[in-house]
């Protein structure tokens, strides 16, 4: 297969880059090795790769798995060839269910170029496949080779698998793209006549200030009345906070049978740098029914951490008149070490600006400010009550309640911190202590970033689980985590 590519801007200090992007987003793409370095000779540069995946309806029972990859072009050893120079990668893909391998595939990619000049380290090349299977919990192999220089990279991580049945109204996986356009051709990047061109790292800005996504909407009534023969379609940008940063008009289409399909552009450049996600809101007139799908990406624009830039202004532009809970009266009578021990619980969502802001003030100055920070993370800011600071306090209870390790409150340890971030698992598989392995637990979070894992481990055999693998963005990573439970390490 002939692979194309695109340009990305990438920046000298993409280190500053991938720890700014995380460090807003307090978690983050079903994406593993989320950049890759760039080094100043090809020899030192090791062979990363971005990856995502999403979801279709193929039949009732069956789901349509598309996965891509992309990585920078001068990751490859590009090697003469003809009157040109030709790079050439293999991936294979193997879909498992235990340690049974359920599909498998392998194929080749190749990129050429007149002179070597012409390689730049802000193009990507990428590659698509899909497995088509029955709904499940399955582990997905990846692995690229480059041919040329023998360099190999390879990952495994957990999908979901969700079916869509008929009879309900229902939305696939927003897929994120670079560009959408028309296109018949027979492609694998072709869906529906549409060609799109994935963008696995989720990463728009200056480069790339719009985001496209495209969808299908499944189980469309059948009209009984004029109304009934139209659907509508609603998009909304939501910051980390999971608060309205940008609406866009809805959209009311004439059903063209029962199912449909929705491509998207919108223009992200204005947001400031950070963690966003894209919710896309379905209603069918025929029946009433609602359904939605959501997918996190990421912004940013170097001069926004330029002094004087967006991002600092972001947190005065964020205050607004929400409330800061009906029992904001006691702050008045804490004293300064109750202040500073619940402004420490929200370590994992205040911004660095904040948490710089308000060590610098007085008694009077943090009461006061504390007030503030919940009152502009109220996300129904027209009522008394503060739904997201008393589902967060929440939580922080329950953490030091649930987890208490042995030197430390609960919600300090690597489940309290999980918890905080991400709220509760929805599945928890546990696994006691044994002659075969140490004590451990896997949290499965199915609506998290398209579905994600945590793995913790009691390593210590005192309690106090510890964090050795998730597939989420921006957390720990390592595929050989099982090491962890063998008893006799």
């Amino acid at each position: 297969m002939i692979k194309e590519e695109y340009s990305m801007p990438r920046k000298k200090k993409l280190t500053h880059l991938i720890f700014t992007v995380l460090l807003l987003s307090l978690c983050t793409l079903p994406v593993v090795g989320l950049f890759a370095q760039q080094k100043n000779t090809q020899k030192e540069k090791d062979l990363k790769f971005s990856i995502d995946w999403n979801r279709f309806r193929y039949s009732d029972s069956l789901t349509f798995l598309e996965y891509s990859i992309s990585l920078y072009r001068d990751l490859l050893k590009f090697v003469p060839f003809e009157n040109e120079y030709r790079a050439e990668f293999q991936v294979t893909a193997a879909l498992m269910q235990g340690d049974s391998v359920v599909n498998s595939k392998q194929w080749k990619n190749m990129s050429s170029v007149d002179s070597l000049a012409a390689i730049t380290g802000t193009q990507r090349l990428f590659s698509v496949n899909n497995f088509i299977v029955p709904a499940g919990k399955y582990q997905m192999d990846l692995k690229v080779v480059d041919t040329n220089s023998e360099k190999e990279k390879s990952y495994r991580f957990p999908i979901v698998v969700k079916s869509f049945p008929g009879g309900e109204l229902r939305v696939s996986d927003l897929q994120l793209s670079t560009k959408i356009q028309r296109d018949t051709t027979n492609n694998m990047l072709v869906k529906n006549g549409y060609r799109i061109y994935p963008n696995p790292t989720r990463l728009y800005g200056i480069g790339l200030p719009i985001l496209y996504c495209y969808s299908e909407i499944y189980n469309l009534a059948p009209a009984t009345s004029d109304s009934g023969a139209y659907y509508e379609v609603n998009y909304k940008i939501l910051n980390a906070d999971g608060q309205v940063a940008k609406t866009f008009p809805a959209k009311r289409h004439k059903k063209p049978g029962d199912s449909s399909v929705e491509v998207k552009g919108v223009n992200v450049v204005t947001l400031v740098s950070g963690a966003y996600s894209i919710l896309m809101e379905v209603k069918d007139f025929e029946t009433g029914q609602t359904t939605q799908d959501r997918q996190k990406f990421f912004v940013y624009r170097e001069g926004d951490y330029a002094e004087g830039g967006a991002a600092f202004k972001k947190q005065e532009e964020m205050k607004g008149n929400g409330s800061p809970g009906v029992d904001a009266a006691r702050y008045d009578v804490m004293t300064e070490k109750e202040l500073d021990e619940e402004f420490n619980y929200c370590r994992y969502i205040s911004a660095k600006a904040e948490k710089k802001t308000y060590k610098k003030l007085t008694l009077e100055g943090k009461r006061k400010y504390i007030k503030e920070f919940w009152a502009k993370r109220d996300p129904h800011p027209n009522t008394p009550t503060n739904d997201y600071k008393r589902k967060y306090l929440g939580l922080v209870q329950y953490a030091n309640q649930a987890f208490r390790g042995n030197f430390r409150k609960g919600w300090r340890t690597d489940r309290g911190r999980i918890i905080l971030i991400y709220g509760r698992p929805d599945e928890v598989e546990r696994f006691p202590f044994s002659n075969e392995h140490k004590a451990y637990e896997i949290w499965h979070y199915f609506s998290v970033q398209g579905g994600v894992d945590f793995i913790f481990v009691d390593r210590r055999d005192m309690g106090e689980y510890e964090l050795v693998h998730s597939t989420a963005r921006g957390e720990l990573y390592d595929t050989d985590w099982t090491r962890w439970i063998d008893p006799n390490r």
